[in-house]
């Protein structure tokens, strides 16, 4: 059966809807059109175009404000993990050489910080520790990284035997020789996850690497 011209001519979806994209000003030109026209909408009855386009609008606006909302919350969030991480650093490097490095690091981790564990260990070449050998593992060929963790590596890392948990942990590699590495951790599996990223960890690890303390350790414990 051959199709008549009139059904022909009679444009489909595509071609109302391109026809509308190329004038979007139609329906202020012929408004007449608009009580030609039936928009279901979530209650019975029918709404007008006008209504329907601002209702979307209003969507679109209240997704980009929960967008915003989320970006502003994790730019003050990273303002406040910077403070801290700088006032750790100054704290460092405002201390003699003679004191506890290890101990130094975690009292400050857990002063400037919202942490369960925190440490600081010199990776062992010979006889490697438990811990050197879990940091390693967990390591691998990265610098730095973030996740869960069993119970006996969270027991290795920070003496915790509190099960299952997760950590972040840091390699610092001073320009004079020697390794160490430094993690925080929680009892916690999801507290820190590989999505969190290590950005903050790596750049107190590299600043550590230049303090004069840690240098002056790692280059004893090589020699």
């Amino acid at each position: 059966m051959m199709e008549s011209d009139s059904t022909k001519n009679t444009p489909n979806a595509d071609d109302v809807i391109r026809f509308l994209a190329e004038n979007p000003n139609f329906f202020d030109q012929h408004p007449e059109a608009l009580s030609e026209l039936s928009i279901s909408h979530v209650s019975d009855g029918a709404v007008s175009l006008v209504e329907r386009q601002v209702a979307v609008l209003r969507e679109r606006n209240a997704e980009l404000r929960r967008r915003f909302d989320h970006l502003l919350a994790r730019a003050e969030q990273n303002e406040v993990l910077l403070s801290a991480t700088q006032e750790v650093i100054a704290s460092m490097a405002a201390r003699g050489e003679h004191e506890q490095f290890s101990t130094l690091f975690t009292s400050l981790m857990k002063k400037h910080f919202d942490i369960e564990y925190a440490v600081y260990h010199e990776l062992e070449d010979d006889l490697p520790s438990d811990a050197t050998k879990t940091a390693n593992h967990l390591l691998g060929s990265k610098t730095a990284t973030s996740g869960p963790v069993r119970s006996n590596e969270l027991t290795a890392l920070f003496g915790s035997d509190a099960g299952d948990g997760s950590a972040a942990i840091a390699k610092i590699t001073p320009q004079s020789g020697g390794q160490a590495f430094i993690a925080v951790g929680s009892s916690d599996a999801t507290r820190y996850s590989a999505a969190d990223g290590t950005l903050f960890l790596e750049y107190l690890a590299k600043v550590m690497a230049s303090l004069p303390m840690a240098r002056s350790l790692m280059r004893n414990k090589a020699d």
